[in-house]
């Protein structure tokens, strides 16, 4: 008793100075029993005080303990739930990739594909570029073909038409002075032209055309509207040939044959779809739908003196077969019907 007492003094200090530090003691402080009514001991009562101060300092740790445990756990936990989060990203991660590895092997060309795939192409590309080479190369060699074969034709038509000038230029000069020398020959003269004449049907030539093999005009009634050189300007029995008078004296006739009859026979003929009409005056036959214009006024055909067929030309200005007077009225007949079927009026 007396050792409380002694340390009285120290021990109600101690307490007073825990309590000032600590706000959380006055309840514990209050909460404290009684031992006996009456005045309290002060022994006991700073004694008490002291435990309780240890007491409120080991609940401050413990609490403070459990915070930190809470804490911990806390974090652990959120460690925890970041887990599955992070794993199922890494699983989202690896899903992409699959699909990506899957989406890359699907558009993955396999060599045998990549070869035919540029065969194709290369094909491809041959034709396409075979094609154009080919429209272009075919329309540039067109276009030189073109112009050099212009070139060419204008050469040959300038040298064919520089000599058959010139052969004609003599021809009409040759044929003038024959043209005076024919007017001014007696019965005598015309008689040993005749017997001394070259023999012009010496060419015989096969003509099987048919009738629908003619051209379009021979096969017309009116085949004098279209015949594709013109005419209209030869007159049967033309009166300017030069021989006329001395060589048809001998054959005491005065005219030709008339336009109507060689049309008359022409029309006959293309209505019963015949190929020749009888030429007057002969046994020969002209092949109407042979007649072809050589120019104004020469003319190419066929006719049959009743053995052969031959190809024949005459000059209708001049009343000439194969360039020589005629020797016989069946031969003048001939020039004069040819010449009536290519320029005659009708």
């Amino acid at each position: 008793m007396a050792r409380f007492q002694s340390s009285g003094q120290s021990l109600g200090a101690l307490a007073a100075a825990v309590l000032l530090t600590s706000t959380s003691t006055l309840p514990a402080l209050a909460a404290l029993p009684r031992l006996q009514h009456g005045p309290a001991n002060p022994m006991l009562s700073a004694e008490s005080g002291l435990l309780l101060a240890e007491s409120d300092s080991n609940d401050k740790k413990k609490k403070q303990k459990q915070k930190q445990g809470q804490s911990s756990g806390q974090h652990k936990n959120n460690q925890h739930q970041s887990q599955p989060k992070s794993k199922q990203h890494s699983n989202t991660k690896t899903t992409n990739t699959h699909s990506n590895d899957k989406q890359h092997n699907k558009n993955k060309v396999s060599d045998k594909q990549r070869e035919e795939i540029y065969q194709e192409g290369r094909k491809d590309g041959l034709n396409k570029g075979r094609d154009k080479g080919y429209d272009k190369g075919y329309d540039a060699g067109k276009q030189t073909g073109k112009q050099k074969g212009k070139e060419k034709g204008y050469d040959k038509g300038y040298d064919k038409g520089f000599d058959a000038g010139k052969q004609k230029g003599k021809d009409k000069g040759y044929r003038k002075a024959q043209r005076q020398e024919w007017k001014s020959w007696n019965s005598n003269q015309w008689k040993k032209y005749n017997n001394s004449r070259r023999n012009i049907w010496v060419r015989p030539v096969a003509y099987n055309r048919p009738w629908g093999g003619y051209p379009m005009w021979a096969q017309n009634p009116n085949w004098g509207y279209n015949r594709p050189w013109g005419g209209g300007w030869y007159n049967s029995g033309y009166s300017n040939w030069s021989w006329w008078g001395g060589q048809a004296l001998g054959w005491g006739i005065n005219a030709l044959t008339t336009a109507l009859i060689v049309n008359n026979a022409v029309n006959n003929a293309i209505r019963d779809r015949q190929t020749t009409v009888v030429v007057p005056n002969s046994s020969m036959r002209l092949y109407y739908g042979s007649v072809e214009a050589r120019d104004r006024t020469e003319v190419t055909f066929v006719a049959s003196n009743g053995n052969y067929t031959y190809e024949m030309e005459a000059d209708c200005e001049d009343g000439l077969l194969n360039g020589e007077v005629p020797t016989s009225l069946s031969e003048a007949e001939l020039v004069n019907a040819a010449c009536q079927v290519a320029f005659g009026s009708v």
